[in-house]
C-alpha cells in the first residue's frame, strides 16, 4: 500500500512537471493563454492586487479557491504542491533548523502588507511562485546570469526547507489562514515521547509533542515514523491560539519599519523606459507588475527587457522594450499572459509606446547621401516620410534629402531602430507621446 508520504511526493513531482511544462507553453507562439495558472493561484498576490484595483477581478478565482481550501485543510499547498517546496525537498538535507527564527516570516508579511498599504508594492515580487518564474525566465529565456543560484545554494544549507520555515511570506499568509483549519494532526496519550516526530518533521512543526496548525503542511513524515503509531489526523477543530505579546511587539516594530522605509521606496520616480503595449499609468503599473518575467517569455523577439540600473530601485525586473534587440511585433501575447493586469488589452492601431525621432548627423541618406530608407520600409504604420533639405550649401557628399519621422503615425514600435544598418542607431525610439492606461 503506497503510504501519504509517497502520494505527497507524487504530487509534488506532478505539479512540479506542470509548473515546468507551462513555464515552457510561455512563448510564441501562444496556444494555450492559461500558462499563468500557478501566478493566479497565489492568494498573496490576489490580495495584493485586491488593496491597489479596491476590486476582486475572475482571474484570481484560482487562489480564492486555495484560501477556502486552506481554511480547512492548512497549509496542504506548502507540502503537496508548491513547487517552490518540491525544489526544497530536492536539495540535500541539513541538520540544522533554526526552529527559534519560524516567526521572522510572520514579521516579514507584516512589513511587506504595510509596505503595499503605504503604495510600495514589494509584497508581490516577494511571492516564492513569482521569484521562481523571474529565475526561471532570465537564466533559460533571458540568458542574464544571476546570483540568485548562489543565494539558492546559500539558503539550502541554512537547513531543511529554510525558505518555507523562516522567510516564505506566502507561507506565512497561509500560516494565518490555517488558524481556523479542520484537519489536524494530533498527537494521542500512547506517545512514549522518543522526539523522533519532532526530529523527522521538515518544518519543526512539532514542539513539546504538539502539531503546530500554522506550520504544519501535512507532510505525514511524523504519522509514518512513528513507532507507536500516536499521531493521527483527526477532523477536530482547535481553539484559535495567538502567540505572546513579544511576538506581537516584534511584528508591529516590523510594520513601523515598513512605515518608515516606505518612503526610500516611493513610485514617485519616473522610469524614461519604452513599456511593453498595454501598460497602466507608471505608477500604478509599478504597483501591479510582479516582476514575473512571464511577457519577456512569450515576446517572440525578445525585445521585452528587464529594467536594471537604468530605472529606480522600485522599477528594478519591470518589463521594458529595448527596440535594437527587437521590436514590438503587434502580436499582443504579452497582456494575454501577464497575471495581475499590469498590461491591459489594446488594439495594436490605437497603440503609441512612444515615437521615434532620426538623428540627421549619423543618418546614411541624411549625412552621405547613400541610398537607404530601411526605416520607411520597415515601419508597419507608414510613420517615415521623405524630406527634402532646404537651403544650400551642404558640403560635398551630404545628402539633400531623408527620412523624418511623422509623429502623429509613430507608434514607436521599434522597427526602424531595430533595422537600421548604422551603430549607433541613427532612428531611436523614446517614451515621449506615450499612451498608458
Amino acid at each position: 500500500m503506497v503510504s501519504l508520504s509517497h502520494w505527497r511526493r507524487i504530487s509534488q513531482f506532478i505539479f512540479l512537471a506542470i509548473f515546468v511544462l507551462l513555464f515552457y507553453k510561455t512563448q510564441y507562439p501562444l496556444d494555450f493563454v492559461h500558462t499563468n495558472i500557478f501566478l493566479r493561484s497565489s492568494p498573496l498576490i490576489m490580495i495584493t492586487n485586491v488593496l491597489i484595483t479596491h476590486s476582486f477581478s475572475s482571474r484570481f478565482l484560482p487562489a480564492a479557491l486555495l484560501v477556502v481550501l486552506t481554511l480547512f485543510l492548512g497549509r496542504f499547498f506548502c507540502g503537496w504542491i508548491c513547487p517552490v517546496g518540491a525544489i526544497s525537498d530536492l536539495i540535500p538535507k541539513t541538520k540544522r533548523r533554526l526552529s527559534s527564527f519560524y516567526r521572522f516570516k510572520y514579521y516579514f508579511l507584516a512589513f511587506l502588507i504595510v509596505l503595499s498599504v503605504l503604495g510600495v508594492q514589494l509584497l508581490l515580487i516577494s511571492d516564492p511562485l513569482v521569484i521562481f518564474t523571474r529565475f526561471l525566465t532570465f537564466i533559460t529565456h533571458l540568458k542574464i546570469p544571476v546570483v540568485l543560484i548562489l543565494i539558492i545554494i546559500l539558503v539550502a544549507s541554512l537547513g531543511e526547507r529554510f525558505w518555507c520555515r523562516v522567510i516564505c511570506p506566502l507561507g506565512a499568509l497561509l500560516g494565518v489562514f490555517s488558524l481556523t483549519r479542520v484537519l489536524n494532526l494530533h498527537v494521542q496519550e500512547k506517545c512514549t515521547q522518543c522526539g523522533l516526530c519532532s526530529r523527522v518533521c521538515p518544518m519543526d512543526a512539532i514542539k513539546e509533542y504538539k502539531v503546530k496548525k500554522t506550520e504544519c503542511t501535512l507532510c505525514f513524515d511524523c504519522v509514518e515514523k512513528c513507532p507507536q503509531h500516536a499521531i493521527t489526523l483527526t477532523k477536530q477543530r482547535e481553539p484559535i491560539t495567538f502567540e505572546s505579546r513579544r511576538t506581537f511587539l516584534k511584528a508591529g516594530i516590523a510594520a513601523g519599519t515598513g512605515v518608515l522605509l516606505s518612503p526610500l521606496l516611493s513610485t514617485s520616480t519616473q522610469t524614461q523606459v519604452i513599456r511593453p503595449p498595454g501598460a497602466l499609468k507608471e505608477e500604478n503599473f509599478l504597483s501591479t507588475c510582479v516582476r514575473c518575467g512571464e511577457c519577456m517569455r512569450v515576446c517572440p523577439s525578445q525585445g521585452l527587457r528587464p529594467v536594471l540600473l537604468e530605472g529606480s530601485l522600485y522599477a528594478l525586473y519591470t518589463p521594458k522594450l529595448v527596440p535594437r534587440i527587437g521590436e514590438c511585433q503587434l502580436c499582443m501575447l504579452c497582456w494575454q499572459v501577464c497575471p495581475t493586469g499590469a498590461l491591459v488589452e489594446v488594439d495594436p492601431s490605437q497603440m503609441k509606446l512612444g515615437t521615434a525621432s532620426v538623428n540627421r548627423n549619423t543618418c546614411l541618406e541624411w549625412e552621405l547621401g547613400q541610398a537607404c530608407l530601411v526605416c520607411q520600409e520597415v515601419c508597419p504604420f507608414q510613420a517615415v516620410d521623405v524630406v527634402e533639405r532646404g537651403g544650400q550649401g551642404y558640403g560635398r557628399g551630404r545628402g539633400r534629402r531623408g527620412p523624418q519621422v511623422n509623429r502623429s503615425k509613430c507608434a514607436g514600435c521599434g522597427a526602424c531602430e531595430n533595422h537600421c544598418p548604422t551603430e549607433p542607431t541613427s532612428i531611436v525610439v523614446s517614451p515621449e507621446g506615450e499612451i498608458r492606461y
